[in-house]
């Protein structure tokens, strides 16, 4: 069973424009301290939003996996 602390905590992923492209954005929100405790943006850029949603999405599991 999940801690009390990890119950509200949700990872967001989103895409963002920058320089005529996109990137994705991975913001670690904790909902019952109504904080943000952690972003990070992707190093590369994708020429569609849904390409970065995609590559984000694949880059959330994989850290997930790591835990």
């Amino acid at each position: 069973m999940a801690n009390d602390s990890t119950q509200h905590l949700q990872a967001i992923v989103q895409t963002a424009p920058q320089a005529g492209r996109y990137v994705w954005v991975i913001t670690l929100v904790d909902f019952a301290a109504r904080q943000v405790r952690r972003t990070i943006v992707s190093d590369d850029t994708f020429t569609t939003s849904d390409a970065a949603r995609v590559a984000g999405d694949a880059q959330l599991k994989a850290m997930a996996a790591d835990r």
